[in-house]
């Protein structure tokens, strides 16, 4: 009788399994340490990519959000500190005078350097919006329905420039605090023994200075300058090119050219004043408003106003003398003699 032991000598199903399971095992093995070698090798060719450089270049990619932002804020930085220092320099006529400088630079500078920082974050600030424009304009719609609305934060944004704009005009606190704070600073660089006896007389000739002050003559003044070394060809040389050439301050130079014996006259502002001696100095009435002024000399201020007008001054009467002459380009003391007192 034959036996049939292939057919039923066979091995039990749990040895079976154990196989099948073994099996699957190692070709997930064999798979997954494929898988890490190939991964190994993406990551060492992409380190010498990075580090090579001559992909270097190609795969950085330039960021111009990063560009607009960064540029933005250096201008703004920029534009903020030579705010600063435009807020406390001087007036022109002081300024040019005496030479006025902070940390090195002179108000044209500080103004110059202003204006460029300005423009650069103008633009910066234009580009900036168009990189932004969906998050911007996300501002203006309402959370929930994602459809133009008034919103509280641009409501309240919007209130607090007009608030500014208007108390700006009117003169109104704090807004006419702040701006007479900034009066008061300009205004502490005067002194005077370096007030100019005209205002700009740095850009006058020689002759246009003598010829406005009382008691100068040209030919003293070319001749003072040339004992003291500074060469004067002609009275038509102007007192700032003249200064500029010298390395000196104009105020320095006038002073030489005076010979310092005229200063005096030179204060009492020009030549409509020496022949009115009776008459008090611009320079003390300068810090008093023009409403100030009008009460503390009984004059009616709509017609001071009024007056000032008709000779081409613009003023306010919350506005002070010094800085309605600055403006009309003037000394205060042709102010009061336009008031006519």
């Amino acid at each position: 009788m034959r036996t049939c032991r292939g057919r039923f000598n066979q091995e039990p199903i749990s040895a079976i399994i154990d196989r099948i399971a073994e099996k699957r095992r190692r070709r997930r093995n064999s798979t997954a340490g494929a898988i890490r070698g190939r991964n190994m090798e993406t990551k060492a060719n992409s380190s010498e990519s990075r580090h090579s450089p001559d992909t270097q270049g190609r795969t950085r990619r330039f960021q111009w959000r990063a560009f607009v932002s960064v540029t933005t804020m250096l201008s703004f930085l920029g534009m903020s500190v030579t705010g600063v220092a435009l807020f406390v320099t001087p007036p022109g006529r002081i300024a040019h005078w005496t030479n006025w400088t902070l940390s090195g630079l002179t108000k044209d500078q500080w103004a110059a350097l202003h204006i460029w920082f300005s423009l650069v974050f103008l633009v910066g600030a234009v580009f900036h919006l168009c990189l932004n424009w969906k998050p911007l304009v996300s501002y203006f719609k309402d959370r929930l329905r994602k459809t133009f609305a008034l919103r509280l934060e641009w409501v309240l944004a919007l209130a607090i420039c007009v608030l500014v704009f208007f108390g700006t005009l009117a003169e109104k606190a704090p807004f006419a605090n702040v701006l007479a704070f900034n009066e008061r600073i300009k205004h502490s660089w005067d002194r005077p023994g370096q007030r100019a006896p005209v205002p700009h007389a740095e850009l006058m000739t020689l002759n246009e200075v003598a010829e406005k002050v009382n008691g100068l003559d040209v030919e003293t003044m070319m001749h003072n300058l040339q004992e003291s070394g500074i060469e004067v060809n002609s009275p038509n040389a102007i007192v700032g090119e003249l200064a500029r050439e010298a390395d000196i301050a104009p105020h320095r130079l006038y002073a030489l050219a005076t010979n310092e014996r005229q200063r005096g006259a030179a204060q009492a502002g020009n030549r409509r004043l020496s022949e009115n001696p009776g008459r008090r100095g611009g320079y003390g009435i300068g810090r008093l408003t023009l409403q100030q002024y009008c009460d503390q000399e009984g004059l009616n201020v709509d017609a001071a106003i009024a007056r000032l007008k008709e000779n081409n001054v613009r003023a306010q009467r919350n506005t002070s003398i010094r800085e309605i002459a600055d403006n009309a380009g003037l000394h205060p003391s042709v102010i009061r003699d336009i008031l006519g007192y």
